[in-house]
């Protein structure tokens, strides 16, 4: 199912980041988080609880400097004009919007349903989870899809 899963979330990373982020993205390899270089500069990171047939949680990391761009793609605001809880805001959007776009294309007995995306500290990811690389033509996001067990 994790496979399942996985390929319809970054099928729906490459849709939502073209459609409503105007930014063309290509797969990575996947990697630890700790040897991802995004470790070690301003990022932030999210997660987004899903629950269904299969329960578990998406998590993304981005560097500041793409989810400025994400937002002003996204709002059609410059970026002076963009403040913390939009670069913030944008980011569990975009979150959300892969996730529940992921799961939509899951057949499933039950319906899913999402928690609220939430901010999560840089520090409590754990570098030694693996994430798939998403990479921009400047930058790169991790993305990590963790599948509760049961």
């Amino acid at each position: 199912m994790k496979k399942t899963l996985m390929t319809a979330m970054r099928d729906s990373i490459f849709e939502v980041m073209e459609t409503m982020f105007f930014l063309p993205v290509e797969l990575g390899p996947d990697i630890m988080f700790e040897k991802s270089g995004i470790d070690g500069g301003d990022f932030l990171a999210c997660r987004l609880k899903f629950a269904g047939d299969t329960s578990g949680k998406l998590i993304i990391a981005c560097p500041a400097e793409l989810t400025a761009e994400m937002a002003q793609n996204f709002l059609g605001e410059p970026e002076n004009r963009l403040s913390k809880e939009h670069l913030s805001g944008t980011l569990m959007e975009m979150l959300n919007m892969v996730c529940g776009n992921a799961l939509s294309k899951i057949s499933s007995s039950e319906p899913y349903t999402l928690g609220l995306p939430e901010l999560i500290p840089c520090s409590d990811l754990d570098g030694r989870t693996l994430f798939t690389l998403i990479e921009t033509i400047d930058s790169r996001m991790a993305v990590s899809l963790i599948l509760e067990e049961g």
